[in-house]
């Protein structure tokens, strides 16, 4: 649904957060906090890397548009304009993030699976022994946040922008769920995960301004919390700039792209295999409003590992 009024923030949500499944191992946690915490690095790493060299970018642009920018302020019935646009309501979903957390779906799983590698493939069902969320914090958190342990739902809305009530520059969140994996050989293995998404963004700027939005979907794998590889599923990436405006909508859930992750298994180590769902709302402001939100509702139906 297209608001034309500007919202409230909903969620006051902190990062990270992890919770386990019952009777999850306590000697296991420091592996999976561990790997959630070389996520948050990594991502922030690269996240940073982006902002300077879109900073960089967006000076050169607003230094050739400052002379126009002065000379539309300095112009009575120009300004008077400008702040009436300013002013007006931009295009947004404000019911992107409606799931809630539900009825359990299922049974929870051994808190640590020994991997059977004489099987050719194991499938892990809903719920997952563990769910975790976090946001970069040099940014904003979350516009709202939804992870649905017992049915393997993660829906993030993520903006920026004050006029629809998001960070004042850029909001990067990723959430999902994970497996703890085990081993009394060395095995190489492949893991893979089914997952469907619905997917949205808004984006839009003034002169001299830039805004981003880009979500999607990521498997990743730690040894003893130590990274090991990862994969990305990205859904959509959307740069906009100097008064353009763009507004998407996938209507509905579509499976996503096939990823996969390859590591050799050792014995005496301990595997998290995590799946999960991202988005990044980034903006540069410049003369007139500038928005980005970026909303992802991803279903993480299942998890499989392979020889």
């Amino acid at each position: 649904m297209t608001s034309t009024t500007t919202p409230a923030p909903r969620t006051d949500y902190g990062s990270p957060q992890i919770r386990y499944s019952p009777g999850f191992p306590a000697e296991h946690h420091r592996f999976v906090e561990k790997s959630i915490d070389s996520m948050i690095e990594r991502s922030s790493a690269e996240t940073a890397r982006r902002r300077a060299d879109a900073a960089e970018r967006n000076a050169i642009t607003q230094a050739l548009y400052a002379p126009l920018i002065r000379l539309a302020r300095q112009d009575s019935e120009t300004a008077d304009t400008l702040r009436k646009a300013d002013d007006t309501p931009v295009p947004f979903d404000e019911d992107l993030v409606h799931p809630r957390v539900t009825a359990p779906h299922g049974i929870h799983p051994d808190a640590t699976a020994t991997l059977d590698i004489r099987a050719g493939t194991e499938i892990f069902a809903i719920p997952y022994h563990f769910d975790w969320a976090w946001h970069d914090p040099a940014g904003g958190r979350p516009f709202e946040l939804v992870v649905d342990r017992d049915n393997g739902r993660v829906a993030i809305d993520g903006r920026a922008g004050p006029k629809i009530g998001g960070a004042e520059e850029f909001v990067y969140t990723r959430a999902g769920y994970g497996i703890t994996l085990q081993t009394d050989r060395e095995v190489a293995v492949m893991g893979r995960s089914y997952r469907t998404t619905d997917d949205h963004y808004s984006v839009g700027c003034g002169l001299g301004g830039s805004a981003v939005a880009e979500g999607g979907t990521d498997l990743t794998v730690f040894e003893n919390g130590n990274f090991v590889t990862s994969a990305v599923d990205k859904r959509w990436r959307k740069r906009v700039s100097q008064n353009e405006t763009d507004v998407y909508s996938s209507n509905g859930f579509g499976p996503g792209a096939t990823i996969e992750v390859s590591w050799t298994m050792r014995p005496g180590n301990t595997y998290t295999f995590n799946v999960g769902a991202f988005v990044y709302a980034y903006r540069d402001d410049g003369l007139g409003n500038t928005w980005s939100q970026s909303s992802i509702v991803a279903n993480i139906i299942f998890m499989s590992v392979f020889r």
